[in-house]
């Protein structure tokens, strides 16, 4: 069983002990850049689908991205309207 050190806390992630001033939402640090590179990547694959005319592609990517929003509580700074997670 961990022991915390008084002021920190266990990242809801990985289960790292960690300052809570470093927080994202419960994550450390590393698992929060972690996760903002996967919904960049998100982001990208979703931008190229469009890009490409792929309807089928950008409207499966943005749900992914809807649902990535919603698990996380984060959103995308300029998300379309249909896909923006209040």
């Amino acid at each position: 069983m961990k022991t915390q050190n008084f002021g920190y806390i266990f990242c809801r992630d990985c289960g790292m002990e960690f300052n809570p001033a470093d927080a994202v939402s419960g994550l450390c640090p590393e698992c929060a850049k972690k996760r903002a590179d996967h919904l960049a990547y998100l982001q990208t694959m979703y931008q190229s689908a469009v890009d490409g005319g792929d309807e089928r592609t950008s409207e499966s990517v943005a749900r992914l991205i809807r649902k990535y929003q919603q698990s996380e509580g984060v959103r995308l700074k300029d998300v379309l309207p249909a896909y923006r997670v209040n």
